[in-house]
């Protein structure tokens, strides 16, 4: 007589997830995935409420480049060692250090606005203290998150977290807007400490992982990052690709992303509510650039990236012409989404062609192009929009950009294609030498 077995509930009402989100099946992974998702929320809500508190305490654009100057430059000075920290070092500790440093600044703003003690210089210690513990954080996480998944679903984990950092830029502003609008500026400092907890909680209950073991003798902090660097100097796409994102964070990002809040009060002159749909079509322009990512990663990179490099100094073009607000929020989803799609696809093609044991060193080296590149550019664009204008730079920032980008894509690395070619065939190097299709450190 034959028999019939029931399957498990788990089994019968498990949602089959589409290819291209697989990873989400991987538990630690979706675990780590929700916390970060709700601490970027937060973080641009802090971001909205920074803007509006450093234009209260300082009028000034200069203001604003210079709280992002202090925080890029103690951020340079560890980040490689953050690298290779990251490399030799157990992630998850290094994560759960920088996470709590990071929430107890946002706190501690928070108080100073809640009291109104709070002044210019103090905002500028806070954002120190704050690039200090970034430069680790940001070389651990980036390595952290390829060894929870097998290597052929490293492409899922960037998109899947590019959609999550630019998706974040539409909620977090609008909820700003409302805290802040009920409750004071400080109220966006106190959700942002918040929602830290959510990170460092999912850094809790995921399982432990012991500490990949590279083969090779034991090196000194020094010897480790001239490792890296030579490791970085031979490749070629990897030198390409890293100038790209360079040009990106120094010419497109600056203006989306730090100069926005000066363009709505002194270009368009308005307030909070139109600031918050400016970051909120950003935002959505950028989660738009994420999901392509995710959905057709492998397709047409290269005329991807061409695309974008178009777009972006179009789109800054426009928006130094109008004062419209209409406009301005208009064309803000197509900037933002040349400039996530184009830096998705280049941290994928890094993340994807670098070995394991490199992985933190390299990471730092491209967090340097955006925390490094972003912030003095930024201090020097803040500076000249005194003196000439901002929507003046805005047009000369975007012709050095098609020009430069322009160049770089033709010639950089033998040009574009075998740029992603080289990259390619180094990821599936990586594939064979990983059998069982699990990363370092599993």
């Amino acid at each position: 007589m034959a028999t019939t077995t029931t399957p498990p509930l788990a089994t019968r009402f498990r949602i089959r997830l589409p290819d291209q989100l697989s990873v989400l099946a991987e538990r630690d992974f979706r675990v780590i995935w929700m916390g970060q998702a709700v601490s970027m929320i937060g973080t641009w809500m802090q971001m909205v409420a920074q803007g509006l508190l450093v234009l209260k305490l300082w009028d000034s654009a200069f203001a604003l480049g210079a709280l992002n100057f202090a925080n890029a430059i103690p951020s340079l000075l560890v980040m490689l060692f953050g690298g290779v920290l990251a490399d030799r070092a157990d992630k998850r500790l290094i994560l759960l250090v920088t996470q709590a440093v990071m929430m107890l600044l946002a706190l501690a703003v928070g108080i100073l606005v809640l009291t109104g003690d709070v002044q210019y210089w103090m905002l500028i210690v806070a954002t120190i203290a704050l690039g200090i513990a970034f430069g680790y954080d940001m070389p651990a996480a980036q390595a952290f998150l390829p060894e929870l998944v097998p290597p052929e679903k490293i492409g899922q984990v960037i998109a899947l977290n590019s959609s999550t950092f630019h998706g974040s830029r539409m909620i977090g502003p609008a909820v700003a807007s409302a805290a802040i609008s009920a409750f004071g500026l400080a109220a966006a400092y106190f959700l942002n400490a918040a929602s830290f907890l959510a990170v460092i909680l999912s850094l809790l209950i995921i399982r432990y992982r012991p500490m990949a073991r590279h083969g090779g003798q034991a090196m000194s902090a020094i010897d480790g990052l001239k490792e890296g660097l030579r490791h970085a100097r031979g490749r070629s796409n990897l030198k390409a690709m890293l100038l790209l994102s360079t040009l990106n964070c120094a010419f497109v990002f600056p203006i989306i992303a730090v100069m926005t809040p000066f363009y709505v009060r002194n270009v368009l002159h308005e307030g909070a509510g139109v600031l918050g749909l400016m970051f909120t079509g950003g935002g959505l322009g950028s989660m738009l650039g994420a999901l392509v990512l995710i959905w057709w990663n492998d397709k047409l990179r290269a005329e991807r990236i061409w695309l974008a490099t178009i777009v972006a100094p179009v789109g800054l073009v426009v928006q130094a012409l109008t004062h419209e607000p209409a406009v301005a929020i208009l064309i803000q989803p197509f900037v933002s989404f040349a400039f996530s799609s184009q830096m998705g696809l280049i941290a994928t093609m890094i993340q994807e062609s670098t070995p394991g044991a490199f992985r933190g060193r390299v990471m730092s080296l491209y967090g340097i192009t955006f925390n490094g590149a972003m912030p003095v550019a930024a201090l020097a664009i803040s500076a000249l929009a005194v003196s000439t204008g901002l929507p003046a730079m805005m047009i000369v920032l975007a012709a050095i950009y098609a020009v430069t980008a322009g160049a770089a894509l033709l010639f950089a690395g033998g040009g574009l294609r075998r740029v992603i070619a080289e990259s390619r065939a180094e990821y599936e190097t990586i594939t064979v030498e990983s059998p069982g299709g699990h990363g370092h450190g599993r």
